[in-house]
């Protein structure tokens, strides 16, 4: 591609961005549609008394006098204004966070080394600076692609054919592999969308082609298409094969990124409507989960001698707060067979810390539980087994509280048992440590206690499920 070619590649990409902000900003993009019906309510009431009004005295019998009843009549009418609000969906795709990991995509560049969907690093190369910026081993994932803030919504073209959308990301990264080089950056990227239903019932099943299209800060065109499975409790499998092409823009100015390649992704609190669910209110949509939040936070406390708050300190005592934990976007779902309070779970990313080196690190963990409602009111008991696998390693047993104070948002309480390891040997000095304790000096486990609170959070009752006894 010549630069004369490049000139003109950049404006076009630019234009399409601007016409994707206009739109934008005349709200062509909503969440929620809005149905009002007015009426006019008469209620019309006819009073009618019948009564005798005997006069005092005598009266003779044979004369004629006039009639003693007395009827009366009152009529009334009321009238009132009768406004009826139906809520309905107005998006075909509304996202959170997607991440594929890339093969074949390399552009001769070191490969990221980021494992299944791009999400899994090693855990030194997470929390060190250093080792982050240098090559990593090569694996079969060599790059990567995430997107943050995914919208779409139906695209009313050739006669009203189904399956179209148009939409915007607030933000994506396409690193063909760990080169500056090849590396593309969007923000507000246009994206186009035609989807084929396999499966219409969820878990949905769809073949979807898919051109992006972003100009700042680099300029490029992303063409895929992929087998998507899903959406069930905001969680998505996707297999992506495409193309993506263009400048990485000011970061490399004057290169060029050329990059075939097939993905496996993976996105949560993603959720995907068909157009027939774009006619059903808000309040009659189908659910498949116990659980959907954005993020879990909790304090703990824990036998440890060191505080993650404090980890140059000794602990005196034993002190209420030594750790934390967080979940970021949690789901828990139903299982339609046995006893539908089983259910499954994951979340996004979660850590784990009951101190200062006793810590976890958990990407799409899994868990297993029962959700039991013990009482009348909205209060959730859950027993559950969470097995973290990686970049570190770590059972978790226990029982969590839950009860809703808020529309979106709980508080929680969790009373559970740990073993793991961390995963890290980083400002460890391990030589003749393994001998001498006779085990890793990562490992960690106890019992801990936690008090939190669940952020932006969806509790479903049995009644809402959509397999659910009615």
């Amino acid at each position: 591609m010549t630069p004369t070619t490049m000139i003109h590649f950049s404006t076009l990409l630019r234009l399409v961005a601007t016409c994707t902000v206009v739109a934008a900003v005349v709200g062509c993009g909503t969440i929620t549609r809005t149905e009002r019906d007015v009426y006019t309510v008469t209620r019309i009431d006819t009073t009618t008394t019948d009564y005798v009004r005997n006069p005092p005295g005598l009266r003779d019998n044979g004369i004629v006098h006039p009639s003693a009843r007395v009827i009366e009549q009152s009529r009334t009418a009321v009238q009132i204004d009768s406004v009826v609000t139906r809520e309905y969906p107005d998006f075909i795709r509304l996202g959170l966070f997607e991440g594929i990991g890339l093969i074949g995509s390399g552009q001769g560049g070191p490969g990221m080394n980021t494992g299944l969907f791009g999400l899994f690093y090693d855990v030194d190369r997470l929390l060190n600076d250093r080792l982050r910026g240098e090559p990593a081993t090569d694996g079969l994932f060599r790059g990567a692609i995430y997107r943050f803030g995914i919208g779409e919504w139906r695209l009313r073209v050739f006669d009203d054919a189904p399956g179209w959308s148009w939409g915007a990301t607030a933000f994506e990264a396409i690193y063909a592999d760990d080169s500056a080089t090849s590396k593309l950056h969007g923000i507000g990227v246009l994206t186009l969308s035609k989807r084929w239903y396999l499966r219409p019932d969820i878990p949905y099943v769809s073949l979807r082609a898919n051109a992006s299209f972003a100009a700042f800060p680099s300029q490029y065109v992303n063409l895929s298409g992929s087998l998507d499975v899903g959406s069930i409790g905001g969680l998505n499998l996707r297999a992506y094969a495409g193309f993506a092409f263009g400048s990485p823009g000011f970061v490399s100015p004057g290169e060029f990124v050329s990059a075939p390649y097939i993905g496996l992704g993976i996105s949560a609190l993603d959720f995907l409507n068909r157009e027939e669910e774009l006619q059903r209110e808000w309040k009659d949509m189908a659910h498949s989960a116990w659980q959907v939040g954005v993020a879990e936070v909790a304090f703990l406390g824990a036998p440890v001698d060191r505080s993650m708050f404090a980890p140059g300190e000794l602990l005196q005592g034993t002190a209420a707060i030594t750790g934390m934990m967080v979940r970021v976007a949690p789901a828990t779902l139903s299982l339609p067979f046995i006893d539908k309070r089983f259910a499954v779970g994951t979340s996004l990313v979660s850590f784990f810390a009951m101190g200062a080196r006793e810590f976890s690190i958990g990407v799409l963990p899994i868990r297993v539980s029962y959700v039991a409602h013990p009482f009348t009111t909205t209060l959730a008991i859950e027993p559950f087994l969470e097995w973290m696998y990686a970049p570190s390693s770590m059972a978790n047993i226990g029982v969590r509280a839950a009860l809703p104070i808020a529309k979106q948002m709980s508080l929680t309480a969790t009373l559970g048992f740990v073993s793991g390891d961390t995963g890290s040997l980083l400002g460890l000095d391990i030589a003749g440590v393994r001998q001498i304790l006779g085990r890793s000096p990562t490992a960690f486990s106890g019992i801990y206690f936690a008090i939190g609170a669940a952020l932006f959070d969806r509790m479903f009752t049995s009644s809402e499920l959509r397999y659910a006894d009615r």
